[in-house]
């Protein structure tokens, strides 16, 4: 795996990967796979589709992905919804069901080199209700247990701990307990590719028990272990 971006504070993250292949995983943020040279195959809970050349899958979306010696890009981008659908858009992309899927033919195709700079260009604006954003912020510079997250959290929105989870859930589609794994989980991944310390003292450091435990957290949210893409040998940056 090559890791390409991976910008915590946009929510903006790019990889490329040679070999993948997932489980069922979902996560709270939209999923774009450029087939560079070859194809590769994605599921959802409906449908299995093979030889793709392009897919754009809905943030939230049950999907796993399969290619194996071909090169494939993946970017990911959370919380930016409006401006990546604006963004696809302008290249006739529409998702339908949650998903967009092209499969390579002679017919004209849009350029999707071009389309990922786009996105790599998109405005860190986010979307949602003042309150969604106070606790996203928080979120991304702040590492409390549950309780006292949740405490804090009440606090400075002045909610009720129910209209707060409500009110998260209606805008970022994700119970605000399974964002703060993604956010643990982002923040152990950045630690590690910036090499301030090893992988097991940042996933200690960022309230995971133990590897296992951050192990099924990584495999639950991107459908693989963290020993298949994510070590020593593997990882460029």
């Amino acid at each position: 795996m090559k890791v390409l971006e991976f910008d915590t504070s946009k929510g903006l993250y790019a990889f490329q990967f040679y070999a993948l292949e997932t489980e069922f995983h979902r996560h709270p943020a939209i999923e774009m796979v450029i087939a560079e040279k070859g194809y590769f195959d994605l599921s959802t809970e409906k449908a299995t589709y093979n030889n793709l050349s392009f897919a754009v899958i809905d943030s939230n979306v049950k999907h796993k992905l399969a290619v194996s010696g071909n090169p494939i890009k993946v970017v990911v981008i959370e919380h930016h919804r409006n401006q990546v659908k604006e963004i696809l858009a302008q290249f006739k992309i529409q998702l339908r069901d949650g998903l967009h899927i092209h499969i390579e033919t002679n017919d004209s195709e849009p350029n999707f080199e071009d389309l990922y700079q786009r996105l790599l260009k998109i405005e860190n604006v986010l979307e949602y209700d003042e309150r969604i954003i106070i606790v996203i912020q928080y979120l991304n510079n702040h590492d409390l247990g549950f309780e006292e997250m949740m405490n804090t959290l009440t606090q400075l929105t002045h909610l009720s701990r129910s209209r707060l989870s409500h009110l998260f859930k209606e805008h970022v589609g994700i119970s605000l307990k399974k964002y703060m794994v993604w956010c643990k989980l982002r923040s152990t991944i950045s630690q590690h590719l910036d090499k301030k310390q090893d992988l097991f003292s940042s996933l200690i450091q960022n309230g995971f028990y133990d590897h296992p435990h951050f192990s099924k957290s990584f495999k639950t949210m991107l459908g693989v272990k963290p020993s298949t893409v994510y070590n020593s040998r593997t990882v460029q940056f």
